[in-house]
């Protein structure tokens, strides 16, 4: 059956929705993955509409659209999900906590320029593109186009921010509780956005690195394929140092039916609304999937 997911600020009203009533509670936290991807009010969707559990659950919705991990764990920037994950005599107890997070970061790191406002050079430290001119220091790399002390920061800080929400978990009455992440389905790169970004968000930042469109989506797919290594490695069970306890990483880069967009389109195609939002159709086949990980791993729990 479906979860009924209520907004973080209903809790606050004169009538909070009766969450006694349901046999599981989550709390949920991220990006637009957990949100709405476009203002196309027919095909706006996201992962928590379309999970599917054996019992009834009401999952509490912190995520706002374009939140990268450093929103989730800004307790200034983002109150409701740190007050109800840890503030005392607040808290509530949720039996697991959702968290989309990783993908925009990862978009926010690739449309730094390589040049700022001003015109000088930015620091190949502080960018995830590289310009075709330094990706001549070495030619036959199919990594050529990233740069790797951009992904070194990109890395450390998120398994930094991964570590502290887990600490923050267990500073309240959810200690242990299990968190769940997920990997992306790697999109195709495309001039295909929404109000705010009607080129989409992976294309203009190629296209202000300079590269060439037949090197984009091999990188675009290197790239997801780092951050999915990345996210599997924090599962508590990956065997990985980067591991963080009772996370649980759901792979959904591995589901073989989600159908990606047409190279050059500009519109929905396929599972995908815009160049790195689903459809209802591919959120469906990815909450169906998500939801069943979810169920097997709380088998596990008390």
């Amino acid at each position: 059956m479906r979860p009924l997911v209520y907004p973080a600020d209903w809790l606050f009203r004169t009538q909070p929705p009766p969450l006694s009533d349901f046999g599981r509670r989550l709390l949920a936290e991220g990006d637009s993955w957990f949100t709405i991807g476009t203002l196309n009010l027919a095909q706006a969707s996201n992962v928590l509409f379309k999970l599917e559990f054996a019992q009834t659950t009401a999952i509490v919705n912190c995520a706002y659209p374009g939140d990268t991990l450093r929103r989730v764990v800004d307790s200034v920037h983002d109150p409701y999900f740190d007050e109800l994950l840890r503030k005392p005599n607040f808290a509530s107890f949720w039996e697991a906590i959702l968290i989309s997070a990783g993908g925009n970061d990862l978009i926010d790191a690739a449309q730094v320029p390589p040049v700022d406002l001003h015109g000088q050079p930015i620091a190949p430290a502080r960018r995830l593109l590289l310009t075709p001119a330094e990706a001549q220091a070495d030619p036959t790399d199919p990594d050529r186009f990233i740069s790797t002390p951009g992904w070194i920061t990109l890395a450390s800080y998120l398994k930094a921010n991964f570590a502290i929400l887990v600490q923050r978990r267990d500073q309240g009455p959810s200690a242990n509780r299990p968190i769940f992440l997920h990997t992306y389905a790697v999109p195709t790169v495309r001039p295909a956005g929404t109000i705010g970004a009607p080129n989409g968000w992976l294309f203009p930042a190629f296209e202000a690195a300079g590269i060439a469109a037949a090197d984009r989506q091999p990188t675009s797919d290197r790239l997801f394929e780092r951050l999915r290594h990345l996210l599997k490695s924090l599962d508590a069970g990956s065997g990985s140092p980067d591991a963080l306890p009772h996370v649980h990483v759901f792979d959904s880069a591995a589901l073989p039916d989600i159908v990606a967009a047409l190279p050059g389109t500009s519109g929905a195609s396929n599972d995908w609304v815009n160049e790195i939002h689903l459809t209802p159709d591919g959120y469906g086949k990815l909450g169906r999937a998500f939801g069943t990980f979810i169920e097997q791993v709380m088998a596990g729990y008390p």
